[in-house]
Parts: structure tokens; C-alpha cells; sequence
């Protein structure tokens, strides 16, 4: 597909893996493309890494803010600067991998889509491993209702959905997912049921160093894309809601039953299939947190309807037996680290 695609990529003290990042969008099979990299007040080698790169490849774009101004100002800029008929997203720690333009563009054009992220391979912390995050444009949506079902650096998107929507100051840590449950309410999104972007973790990011914060934003997107989306609930089934996905263990039963009783409010009001799959699967995410109930999380797991609508396979069945067993404390070290080495649940 021929297209201009502007790279947008906010840079931050990155000159580690800085070099890394640009050649994986230099050597992309789309060649159509320029690197708008914003160096948001570095301190460190970003400034003479992008300066020394951009003097041997015209297709890099530097942009230089005086003093550290955020993210969210980084991105805004990089959108002001940027060119192309379409948008990427890549961070300056993370990799893409050379078809990933090429395959995005086809995606949008095939299913007739505004944007799209992919799937994508996390490493650098524990065994390497392939995200799946929900792919179809309803299971994307429903996603929505409970987490960013969209991994920022993999997504690309018509230029047209960023000149509508913004990043915004006020939901900094989580600025994607609010733009882009804002954005669901007029554009098509979904996900590439492939993965695309090596995405790297580190103690240094955001999503770990800033956790309690982040979720802090999380807990007013989720409630705002409930009502976007048509949902009225109460202030109980609104703090419910967001006890779902908390980063924190679920310490009372009362509240796991309460959780699978709006899960399913929620489930009957959507007929669709992949969406219906998404949140019941919401149900398997409260479990984990309620391990530390031990045996009644096992029992009110095995017995309800949902984790049948999930799709839960015996792996899952395993893996949650052996959080029961351990009572593992979600918010803990043991917890984390069974995930970084590949707990499928």
C-alpha cells in the first residue's frame, strides 16, 4: 500500500536502546516512511544519537524540547510535526519488526479499520513471550471496558483519528487508553492477530516505576467508557467494576461474588461472541486476584457459568489450583515473577 506513515517517537533519556529502536523502523519493508523523534529535554546521549543519525538518514525528523515537558506534551508535539497519512507509534526501548508497517497497512485497508495495534513479544524481564491481546473489533471494544486492550507502541492509525483526538495532560500514565476509548466511539479499532513489536521490560518504565498512579487514572477511564459505551451502574457495581483489574489481591468473597454477578450483567448485553468471550474472561483476572481466599476462590471458580464463557482450558484450571494453593499475594514479588516466567493464567 502506498502511504506516507509518520513514525512518532517520543524520546526521554533513551539513549540505551535508542539506536536499536530507529534501526527497527529504518529497515522496514514499507518504504514510505519518516522517523519524527521528539527529544523531550534528555539529558543523557538521546540529543546526539538522534542528531548524528538524522545527519545520515533524511527519513529521521528530530524535534528538540528545551526542558522535560511529559509524554503526553512529546506526543502532541510529534503529532503537530508529523506528515504521513498515517501515524505509528513506537517508543524509543522498543522494537519493530520489518513487516510491521507493511502488515498494519494491509490489515486497515482489508478490514476497512482506523487503527490497529498488534500483538506483540515482551522481553527483557523473564522468559521472552508472545502477548495475545483481543484482536476483533468486539472483543477490542468490550476490552475497553476494563483495561487498555491496545498496546501503544504497536499501534498505527489514519491520520484522521489523532486530528480528532488528543493525548491529554490529565490522564497522563494512561493517556493511550483515554484516547483511545474516546476514539472507539467513532473509528474502527482492532488488533493484529500477530505479533509485530518487541516490546521491552524494564524497572525504568512507567508501567512498573508508577503503578498505583496509573491505576489510579485507569479506575475514571474504565467508569467514563462504561457510560460511553451505555452503562449506568451503581456505585457499588462501579467500585466493583474496578476491583476487576486492580493491581491488588481481592481479600473478600463478598466481593468475588459481586464481581461474577456484574460480570454477567454485563455479558447479557452483549450479543456478540468475541465481546461475550472478553468478558467472561474478566471473571478468570478476578479469580487470580482472589488467590489468597484459597479454596473459595477454587469453588466459586469451578462453579460458575463464566468460566465456561471464558474458554478456560486446563492450563488455566493448573495454574489457578496453584495460586489457590499458595494464596499468592497478587501485589508481591512471587506473584510477578510467576508471570514474567510464562503462568498462563
Amino acid at each position: 500500500m502506498s502511504a506516507l506513515v509518520s513514525a512518532v517517537m517520543p524520546c526521554f533519556n533513551a539513549a540505551r536502546f535508542l539506536d536499536a529502536a530507529l534501526d527497527s523502523l529504518l529497515r522496514q519493508t514499507h518504504v514510505e516512511l519518516e522517523v519524527v523523534a521528539v527529544d523531550d529535554g534528555s539529558t543523557d546521549a538521546t540529543a546526539a544519537i538522534l542528531e548524528r543519525r538524522a545527519r545520515f538518514d533524511p527519513r529521521i525528523r528530530v524535534v528538540r524540547l528545551e526542558r522535560n515537558q511529559g509524554i503526553v506534551a512529546a506526543l502532541n508535539r510529534g503529532l503537530d510535526e508529523a506528515r504521513g497519512a498515517f501515524i505509528a507509534r513506537l517508543d524509543a526501548d522498543d522494537v519493530a519488526l520489518p513487516e510491521r508497517l507493511a502488515v498494519q497497512l494491509e490489515f486497515l485497508h482489508q478490514h476497512r479499520l482506523d487503527l490497529c495495534g498488534s500483538w506483540f513479544v515482551e522481553f527483557g524481564q523473564g522468559l521472552a513471550r508472545i502477548t495475545r491481546w483481543p484482536h476483533a473489533e468486539a472483543a477490542v471494544k468490550a476490552g475497553l471496558l476494563f483495561q487498555n486492550p491496545l498496546c501503544h507502541p504497536t499501534v498505527l492509525a489514519r491520520r484522521q483519528v489523532f486530528e480528532r483526538h488528543r493525548y491529554r495532560e490529565e490522564y497522563r500514565l494512561s493517556e493511550d487508553y483515554d484516547l483511545f476509548s474516546r476514539a472507539s466511539a467513532g473509528f474502527r479499532l482492532a488488533n493484529v492477530p500477530r505479533a509485530l513489536t518487541r516490546y521491552r521490560r524494564h524497572p525504568g518504565q512507567a508501567t512498573q516505576a508508577r503503578r498505583e498512579a496509573m491505576e489510579a487514572v485507569a479506575r475514571r477511564i474504565r467508569l467514563e467508557t462504561l457510560a460511553r459505551q451505555g452503562f449506568a451502574p451503581t456505585a457499588e457495581e462501579q467500585r466493583l467494576h474496578n476491583l476487576i483489574r486492580a493491581p491488588a489481591s481481592i481479600d473478600r468473597l463478598d466481593d468475588l461474588h459481586g464481581i461474577e454477578r456484574w460480570l454477567g450483567t454485563l455479558l447479557a448485553a452483549h450479543a456478540d461472541p468475541d465481546a461475550r468471550q472478553v468478558i467472561a474472561s474478566q471473571w478468570l483476572r478476578a479469580c487470580i486476584r482472589a488467590a489468597p481466599l484459597g479454596g473459595r476462590m477454587w469453588r466459586a471458580w469451578r462453579n460458575s457459568p463464566l468460566r465456561a464463557a471464558a474458554g478456560a482450558g486446563r492450563g488455566v484450571d493448573l495454574d489457578l489450583r496453584a495460586l489457590t494453593l499458595l494464596r499468592l499475594d497478587y501485589a508481591g514479588a512471587a506473584f510477578f515473577w510467576l508471570r514474567r516466567l510464562g503462568l498462563s493464567a
